[in-house]
């Protein structure tokens, strides 16, 4: 009985091993093939997930923005070109004002006492230009008169004193009469200043002296009714009646706005896709406003402080509302190159000095390709050499990219296959 129970006892033992044998195959059988899937599933979501972009000519544009403020047609400031004390200011902040308006007045009556007076030295010289025009012509012919008498009387007494008539002495004493009225003829006849004799030049000259002061005078007077040089409107005034002025000193400003520009700073890189004519939509963010403008004025030569260039763009200012000194904004799109092939930047590797895309073949593989670069902007990247129309690019995730790697091509943010 013993026996029998423990062959009954192993036997069952062994069955429940096989069981257990068997139903261990079972769950691995199950396992294995639930999980297959989920291995080769992980396999390929390891591989880098990119979007390609089929490449293709079209122009490349850049995009340029311009800042700086609105500048008026013109901003004069009025100063006094002579000191002296105001009699009357005719405007008032914010009159409008023409060209040739009276703007201010200063005190002349000083002014008026020199002109008169100079007035009447002109006249006291040119009176005494004329009594020694008339003196002058008096004393020649006298000394004409004289010199001729005198030349006569000594030719009388040569032919006495040949005829022994006379003595020596008396002949020596007219020849010396005459010698005298001679030298005092010729020294009126021969003192010319041009054409006319010099002392009567000396006195024109002093006549027109003086009235060269009164004209000076005169100017300066009216110097000291300061008038609007141009059409505007009084911007700035600091001039009261009584008060003293000085010369150059800023008394008002004319603010003519009849047309306004904007003056902003372009890159060197930029410089060379602009030119005069360019239209140009400007904004203007304190009015909330965009005006349409054109680009009047490009410098010839960088600025050697902000290395860049100077540009004037002229606004359409119909509306009235734009004034000097408020900030300005454009945002141009110009054309780099035309029928260019070009890639984002973030499609590009640079390494070692040389330049790199990946090409997908549309097979799930990307080959690393040498290229070269040409022109730039903000987003993209000529390729000049290295790639051709219909090419697809790899444009993300190229920092996990290697040549010849598989990949998984993202066609649903908008990737091409």
């Amino acid at each position: 009985m013993t026996n029998r129970f423990k062959y009954i006892g192993h036997n069952r033992a062994v069955k429940y091993a096989v069981w257990i044998m068997i139903l261990c195959l079972l769950m691995g059988s199950v396992w294995w093939m639930t999980h297959r899937g989920k291995a080769t599933s992980s396999s390929q979501s390891s591989l880098p997930l990119i979007q390609v972009q089929e490449i293709e000519p079209a122009d490349m544009k850049r995009t340029i923005i311009l800042s700086g403020e609105t500048v008026p047609e013109s901003q004069t400031d009025i100063a006094p070109k002579y000191s002296g004390r105001i009699a009357s200011v005719d405007v008032r902040l914010g009159d409008r004002v023409e060209t040739g308006q009276v703007l201010i007045r200063q005190d002349m009556r000083d002014l008026d006492i020199s002109i008169a007076a100079n007035q009447a030295g002109t006249e006291a010289a040119q009176a005494s230009a004329v009594e020694t025009r008339a003196s002058y012509g008096g004393d020649t012919s006298s000394a004409k008169v004289a010199y001729d008498n005198a030349l006569t009387e000594y030719g009388r007494y040569q032919m006495l004193y040949s005829e022994g008539a006379v003595s020596r002495q008396d002949l020596d004493n007219k020849y010396q009469t005459m010698a005298q009225a001679k030298a005092s003829w010729e020294a009126l006849e021969n003192q010319s200043y041009g054409s006319q004799p010099a002392i009567i030049a000396q006195k024109e000259a002093a006549a027109r002296q003086s009235a060269y002061n009164v004209s000076g005078l005169e100017q300066q007077r009216d110097d000291m009714t300061i008038r609007a040089p141009g059409n505007g409107m009084i911007g700035y005034r600091s001039a009261e009646p009584g008060e003293w002025a000085s010369a150059g000193q800023k008394l008002l400003t004319i603010v003519d706005n009849s047309h306004i520009y904007v003056d902003c700073s372009v890159a060197e890189q930029d410089v060379g896709i602009l030119y005069v004519g360019f239209p140009v939509s400007v904004s203007i963010d304190s009015l909330g406003k965009s005006y349409q403008g054109t680009i009047v004025y490009i410098s010839p030569a960088m600025d050697s402080t902000t290395k860049s260039y100077q540009t004037r763009i002229s606004l359409d200012t119909s509306d009235g509302l734009l004034r000097g000194g408020m900030f300005a904004r454009a945002e141009i799109s110009a054309v780099q190159r035309r029928n260019a092939l070009y890639v984002p930047k973030q499609a590009v590797l640079r390494d070692n000095g040389k330049t790199y895309v990946y090409l997908s073949d549309g097979s799930g593989k990307v080959t690393k390709k040498e290229v070269t670069a040409g022109l730039s902007n903000d987003t993209s990247i000529e390729i000049i050499q290295g790639i051709q129309a219909g090419d697809c690019i790899a444009v993300t995730n190229i920092s996990k990219l290697k040549d010849g790697g598989s990949v998984r091509i993202d066609t649903a943010s908008g990737g091409q296959s």
